[in-house]
């Protein structure tokens, strides 16, 4: 696409407050203009103050061309982004280039920022829960592809081989069964927060401090955080009070916190109306909704059936994630559940297991030791390279459905930037790297491949097979990776 005119403006959405985004202009000076110029050519770069705001600007020269474009990065909420080319013949697709460096370099700022904030997480009318901020891994025992399940209960079958001999493989598999049919209910009990229509919303606090502050806030008070958190639950929602830096402040200042209302966000998010809303687009009935405290950002579906199902999101992808984009989300997983993938991952699983043990098992050993493991890999492969398909498949339906494709690779470019890095291997010459990002254990397609794929669709309500287009799409980004 020609750029038509010469000038064009972007936006970046932030989850922090204006008083982070004073150090932006330094950060992406330092972490991109300076890191990344044998990637691109960078020129006039200024630090300019206005009305007490810095502003940055900086010029990019087109490759192999005389023709360039003035950036400039204001560091409001949104971020704004203003190009403006020097002829207009500069191509749409390249402009578009220097909105993902941005877009990724503000992503990384955001990480930084995390280290040193402060987050606490809410659902009115319900008891604090006092743990501690969970790890992430119980979100990813249930989830899609079953696999942490089945290798954990494949541990298990060498018992079971002292105990009933060859049959140990059937009662495996049984008991797996079992456990796919019930995982909907074992993710809802893994969360801390149940999602119902009483019930619907998530409050988010954040609390961002200087990294010295910080630090000496962590070593004094990070095992009274769940105390924290129950006196300001009750300071504000007990209370019947919004939850704001007036009120929050009365119980930080107990824990030497000064709270400025610069450094202070809180989000509200209708998590019920989301599902219900994705749900009722795709026309199927509620699955379970529970959240997991962690910073994760992280969603995941896991049951037999929508109805039986459950949808579990953490409060890190809350935070990150603007409501349109958790819709898209919503949708992928909403898929899973309707075209059963927990049950056929499974199934996957199973048949391979149960063949490599009853029919393939003595001839596998008869050739040696090492082609028994390389079976054992190039299976495994095949079948996590079938989960790519179900997973473009589930992005191809929430884009249809939801109708929002764009919005959807936004969503993905937030939760897996850090795969996107380093930024120069975007370029032609490295594409041969990418081929290890499509032969890892992982059912899921390449986030590079996703994300430019869902920017492409014209006309997603117009797909006749999801599946189908999925399986000839994923076969083309692996052959041309």
């Amino acid at each position: 696409m020609i750029a038509s005119k010469t000038e064009f403006e972007y936006t970046i959405d932030t989850e922090f407050p204006i008083g982070n985004l004073k150090f932006l202009p330094e950060y992406i000076r330092r972490h991109y203009l300076i890191r990344h110029e044998k990637y691109r050519t960078f020129g006039n770069i200024r630090i300019i103050t206005e009305n007490g705001r810095d502003y940055l600007s900086y010029r990019v020269s087109v490759p192999k061309t005389d023709q360039y474009v003035d950036v400039t990065v204001d560091p409001s909420i949104p971020i704004g982004v203003k190009m403006e080319l020097s002829e207009p013949g500069i191509s749409k697709s390249f402009l578009d280039q220097l909105y993902e460096d941005l877009f990724l370099i503000v992503q990384l700022f955001e990480e930084e920022i995390r280290k040193t904030t402060l987050y606490l997480a809410f659902m009115p009318g319900e008891k604090i829960v006092p743990e501690k901020e969970r790890s992430g891994t119980s979100t990813r025992i249930f989830t899609d592809s079953m696999l942490p399940l089945f290798i954990i209960l494949m541990t298990l079958t060498f018992v079971f081989f002292w105990i009933v001999g060859w049959f140990a493989p059937l009662i495996f598999v049984g008991l797996s069964f079992v456990l796919v049919l019930f995982s909907g209910r074992l993710m809802a009990r893994s969360g801390n927060w149940k999602i119902t229509k009483d019930q619907p919303e998530i409050h988010l606090l954040q609390y961002h401090f200087s990294p010295d502050t910080f630090e000496e806030f962590r070593k004094k008070y990070s095992k009274r955080i769940p105390e924290i958190r129950k006196e300001i639950y009750e300071a504000t929602f007990a209370a019947g009070k919004p939850i704001d830096c007036e009120t929050a402040g009365k119980v930080f200042a107990r824990y030497g916190i000064d709270c400025k209302s610069e450094d202070f966000t809180v989000k509200k998010v209708n998590l019920y109306k989301i599902v219900e809303k994705a749900s009722n687009i795709f026309n199927l009935p509620m699955p379970r909704i529970v959240v997991a405290n962690t910073i994760v950002p992280n969603a995941a579906a896991s049951g037999p059936s929508t109805r039986l199902g459950t949808i579990m999101v953490t409060t890190g992808i809350i935070t990150q994630l603007e409501e349109d984009e958790l819709l898209s989300v919503v949708g992928h997983e909403l898929s899973h559940l309707k075209a059963h993938d927990p049950v056929v991952m499974f199934s996957l699983f199973s048949t391979e297991y149960l063949l490599r043990i009853y029919v393939l098992f003595p001839y596998l050993f008869f050739f040696g030791f090492i082609s028994f493991w390389l079976y054992f890999i190039v299976a495994i492969g095949l079948i996590f390279f079938f989960g790519k398909f179900l997973e473009g498949r589930a992005d191809l339906d929430s884009a249809k459905m939801i109708g929002q494709p764009k919005v959807m690779a936004e969503a993905l470019r937030k939760i897996a930037f850090r795969r996107l890095f380093p930024l120069y291997k975007r370029e032609p010459a490295f594409r041969g790297f990418r081929r290890s990002e499509w032969l890892q254990f992982d059912p899921h397609p390449p986030a590079y491949f996703r994300i430019a794929r869902l920017e492409g669709l014209q006309e997603p309500k117009k797909i006749k097979n999801t599946f189908l287009k999925s399986i000839k799409e994923t076969f083309r980004g692996f052959l041309r990776a």
